[in-house]
C-alpha cells in the first residue's frame, strides 16, 4: 500500500499548529481552579480526591483537575454529581460547559453557555469559553467580535484589560490571519506585562504562520528561560524543526512536551502525524489514539488515526474510524480519499473505491497531477473503463463466434441432401 502521509502529512502538520492554544485559552475550565495573575504556585494532588460525600466545592475542584489531565468525560460526570448536590451550581455549570467543549458537545455547551451568560453577561469564564467554542467551531471573527466587546466594556469601566482575554484575542487573530492586529495587541500585552509567556507564546507563533522562522524561534527560546516546564513552548520549537525538515530535533521536542503535559494534545498530533510519516504507523496509532482520549471528535486526531489502522493493513477498522472523521467533518476530504484507497488495494473493490473518489473530488480534493489521490482514482477509473471494454471485446467475440457458427449450421441446412447411391447391380 503506499505511504498515506506523502499525501497528508505536511497538511496534517501544518494544520495541527493551528491547534496549539496558548494556556490561557486552553485551561479556563472553571473559576475555581482558574490560576490569577500574581498568585502563587500551590501543590496539588495528581487525582481527585472528593467522595460522594464530600462539598460540591471539592467536586468541582477535583472535575477540574480532570479536565486539565485531559479526561473530560470523567470530569463531566463529576460536575454532574456537584450539580445533583447543588443545580443551580455556577462554577459547576461553567465546568460542564468547558467538558462539553472538549468532547465535542457543542450543542450542548453552547445552550449552557448561553443560559450562563444570561445569569451573569460579564461573567470572564463564561465569555472566554464562548470564545472557545467560537473557534472550535472555526467561527473565529464571531470570537474576536466577542472578545473585543468585553475589552471595550472593561475600558469603558475603568478597568485594565484582563490579560487572559487579550491572549484569547490574540489566538484568533492569529488563526483568522489578521497577523498586524495580533502582533499589535502581543506588543501592547508585553509592554504592560513583558514577561507574559502566554503573550510571548502568541507573538512566536504570528511569526512562524508568516514562515519568520528565525524571529519565533528567538522567542520561543526566550520565553523558555521564564518558564522552561511550558509544555506548549517545546511543542512549538518543534513545529519550527517541522518546517525545517529537522524531523528527528522536532520529535524530542514533542516528546518533551507530552512529557510535560501528557494532555497537550497539539504535541500527540505532531508526534502521530510525524510517526506516518516514518510508516511507524504503531506509535502513530498511540499518539492518535491519546489525542482521541482527550478530545473524542477531534478531527485531525480521527483523522490520523484512520490513516494508522490503514497502514497496519485494518481494512475494515480504518474505513469505519475514517467514516467517523467524516461524520465531525463532512468537508475531510482526506478521509474519503484514503477510503477509496484502501477499498481499492485493500478490499480489491475498484467500482465502489471509485463512488469514495467522487466524494473526495466532491469535499475539494485535488485534482492535479501532483495529488497521488487523485491520480490513483483516475488509474481506477481508467482500469475499470478498460476491463469494460475487454469485456464488450469478448462478448463481441463471443457473440461474433456464435453468429459464425450460426451462419455455418445455416449454410449447412440449405444445402440439398447428397445424392442417393445408385443401386447396386444385381449378380449375374
Amino acid at each position: 500500500m503506499r505511504n498515506p502521509v506523502n499525501q497528508i502529512a505536511t497538511s496534517i502538520v501544518t494544520r495541527l499548529l493551528a491547534l496549539a492554544v496558548v494556556g490561557a485559552l486552553g485551561a479556563c475550565g472553571t473559576p475555581s481552579t482558574a490560576e490569577k495573575k500574581g498568585d502563587k504556585p500551590v501543590d496539588s494532588p495528581t487525582t481527585p480526591v472528593a467522595k460522594k460525600e464530600d462539598s460540591v466545592q471539592a467536586l468541582v475542584a477535583d472535575a477540574g483537575l480532570l479536565l486539565k489531565q485531559g479526561r473530560a468525560q470523567e470530569a463531566k460526570a463529576k460536575y454532574a454529581q456537584a450539580l445533583k448536590k447543588e443545580p443551580g451550581n455556577f462554577d459547576a455549570r461553567v465546568g460542564e460547559a468547558s467538558a462539553d467543549i472538549k468532547l465535542g458537545n457543542y450543542d450542548s455547551a453552547s445552550s449552557a453557555l448561553a443560559s450562563l451568560q444570561k445569569e451573569k453577561p460579564d461573567a470572564r469564564e463564561v465569555v472566554i469559553l464562548l470564545g472557545l467554542l467560537h473557534k472550535e467551531k472555526g467561527d473565529f471573527r464571531a470570537g474576536i467580535n466577542l472578545y473585543e466587546g468585553a475589552l471595550e466594556k472593561q475600558k469603558a469601566a475603568g478597568q485594565a484589560p484582563d490579560p487572559d482575554l487579550l491572549n484569547n484575542l490574540i489566538v484568533l487573530y492569529r488563526l483568522n490571519k489578521d497577523y498586524d492586529e495580533g502582533e499589535k495587541t502581543c506588543r501592547q500585552l508585553l509592554s504592560r506585562d513583558p514577561d507574559n509567556v502566554d503573550a510571548l507564546k502568541n507573538l512566536s507563533l504570528i511569526y512562524f504562520d508568516q514562515e519568520k522562522f528565525a524571529l519565533a524561534e528567538t522567542i520561543a527560546i526566550n520565553s523558555l528561560k521564564l518558564n522552561d516546564k511550558d509544555a506548549a513552548l517545546y511543542n512549538n520549537r518543534g513545529m519550527i524543526r517541522v518546517k525545517r525538515g529537522r524531523y528527528p530535533e522536532a520529535v524530542s521536542f514533542f516528546k518533551k512536551a507530552v512529557e510535560i503535559d501528557p494532555a497537550l494534545i497539539s504535541a500527540h498530533l505532531n508526534l502521530g502525524a510525524i510517526a506516518l510519516r516514518y510508516r511507524d504507523y504503531n506509535t502513530a496509532a498511540n499518539h492518535f489514539g491519546q489525542a482521541m482520549k482527550i478530545e473524542p471528535r477531534h478531527p485531525e486526531a480521527n483523522l490520523g488515526f484512520g490513516f494508522a489502522l490503514a497502514g497496519q493493513q485494518k481494512a475494515q477498522e480504518a474505513i469505519s474510524q475514517l467514516q467517523r472523521a467524516v461524520e465531525i467533518n463532512p468537508k475531510a476530504a482526506d478521509a474519503f480519499g484514503e477510503i477509496a484507497m484502501v477499498t481499492n488495494l485493500q478490499l480489491n473493490k475498484p467500482q465502489e473505491a471509485l463512488e469514495w473518489c467522487g466524494k473526495y473530488k466532491g469535499a475539494g480534493g485535488g485534482d492535479d497531477d501532483k495529488d497521488a489521490v487523485a491520480l490513483e482514482c483516475r488509474n481506477i477509473e481508467q482500469t475499470l473503463k478498460n476491463q469494460e471494454m475487454m469485456k464488450k471485446q469478448a462478448e463481441q467475440a463471443k457473440a461474433a463466434a456464435a453468429a459464425e457458427e450460426a451462419e455455418q449450421a445455416a449454410k449447412k441446412a440449405a444445402e440439398p441432401p447428397p445424392a442417393a447411391p445408385a443401386p447396386a447391380p444385381p449378380p449375374k
